[in-house]
């Protein structure tokens, strides 16, 4: 049994917190999945369109593909969740990524992060995950 006080939290007067209308926009809400649910050649042609955004930190893609998507590292991707960027996939014939930011949206996450280390979808959700060279 653990006699110890409990840590010292100051009190937080709620009506404070929950007046403050723009909190949420400092509460980031992603969906983080493995870029492995994106087969290969998605994830070559993500990789070719974006850049790394260390090298040009507003790096998105071209207008020309219509998705607004910044390549974080080689591989590693944040999309933000918004109907243009479904819109894009949809058009790009990006079904798995559409269904990606369809999951995310459900949610009302804000983007949808996809890197190697995320963990993968639970099976029970139908994305498969596929084999990168």
């Amino acid at each position: 049994m653990n006699n110890d006080p409990p840590p010292y939290v100051p009190a937080v007067d709620e009506s404070y917190v929950w007046s403050s209308a723009t909190l949420f926009r400092y509460i980031a809400r992603a969906l983080r999945v493995s870029a492995r649910h994106l087969p290969w050649k998605i994830a070559q042609q993500m990789h070719a369109q974006g850049g790394s955004g260390e090298a040009e930190a507003s790096s998105a893609f071209p207008p020309a593909t219509g998705l607004q998507a910044l390549e974080l590292e080689d591989y590693n991707w944040r999309v933000d969740v918004t109907h243009d960027n479904i819109e894009a996939t949809k058009a790009q014939g990006w079904h798995v990524l559409h269904r990606l930011l369809l999951l995310a949206q459900v949610h009302r996450c804000e983007a949808l992060e996809l890197a190697r280390e995320n963990l993968v979808l639970p099976a029970v959700l139908e994305f498969e995950v596929f084999a990168w060279p």
